[in-house]
Order: structure tokens, then sequence, then C-alpha cells
């Protein structure tokens, strides 16, 4: 773990996110910091470099770090996905093997039926778009509930389905 520094937690939680440090700030901030992980990370695939991506690494910790610091503070939930997200996803993509596993992941999206004999310049712009995808709805389940910001017609209809088969 990356230790931070007061200014260092302050600098980000400040400049980052423009609040105070309260739990919606705490989650904008690792939220937004995986949003430009991931977003620098499939804009221009081909332009990464083990260099580009050890500066990557370091950025992530720092937002492990940050994670760590406000532990108690942050549901344990969302605690605990992202720790399994980034044990399926974030330590492969800037672990030691990147390249094979970015490489794989792009041959399994190019072998889909749907996908031969098209453009390679295109299939890479739809992998992109297909990654991203992926990535904001994995990042809106585990979010949503903290910035309770989840759909209240879900909550409305499973307090339904609740009163039908238990009553009241």
């Amino acid at each position: 773990m990356i230790e931070l520094s007061n200014e260092r937690v302050e600098k980000i939680l400040k400049e980052e996110t423009m609040k105070t440090v309260e739990l919606p700030t705490i989650l904008r901030a690792i939220y937004g910091r995986y949003m430009h992980l991931y977003e620098d990370y499939f804009s221009d695939p081909d332009a990464l470099t083990d260099e580009k991506i050890a500066e990557m690494k370091k950025y992530h910790e720092e937002t492990i770090s940050l994670l760590k610091y406000y532990y108690m503070d942050i549901p344990l939930d969302i605690c605990v996905y992202i720790h399994e997200f980034d044990k399926k996803y974030t330590n492969h993509l800037l672990g030691t093997d990147w390249k094979k596993y970015l490489s794989d992941g792009f041959k399994e999206f190019k072998g889909k039926a749907e996908n031969r004999g098209k453009d390679e310049k295109l299939l890479k712009a739809e992998y992109k778009a297909e990654v991203l995808e992926a990535f904001y709805y994995e990042m809106g389940y585990v979010f949503r509930d903290g910035f309770n910001t989840s759909s209240k017609t879900q909550e409305s209809i499973m307090g339904g389905f609740k009163h039908l088969l238990f009553g009241k």
C-alpha cells in the first residue's frame, strides 16, 4: 500500500472532487479515479507501454490507498465489490502480463460471429465501446447505493413484491 500524506489525501479529495470529506465525496473521488484509469487505459490500447502501465499502476495504488484510508467510512459491500473487481480485471490489466490479457480480450471479441470480417480499426473502436460500457455498468452497480441514486422504481417494485409475499 502506498502511504498517502494528509496533503495528498486532501489534494485528491479537494482538487479532484471539489467537495468536503463526506461519504458521497469519498465515493466520488474513488469512482472518478476508476473512470479516469479505465478511460485512459482504453483511449488507445495500441499506445500502451510498460512505462504507461507503471504510471497507471501507481495511480491505481493511490486509489486503493484512498479506499483503505476511508475504509471504515465506506459501506462494506462497496469495499468488497471493488476488491473483487480489481482481482478480476484491474490486476490483470495492470499486471506483468497486461499485453497478453489485453490481446486475448480483443481476440475473443474479434472472434465473435458478428465481428468476423470487419475492419480492424472499426473493431477496436467497438471493442473499446463495449469494454467501457461494461465498466460503467459495473461501477454504476456498486456505487449507486452509496450515492443514493439507485432506481426508486426498482425499490418500489421490490417493496410491492415483499408486501405481496409477506404482507404489511
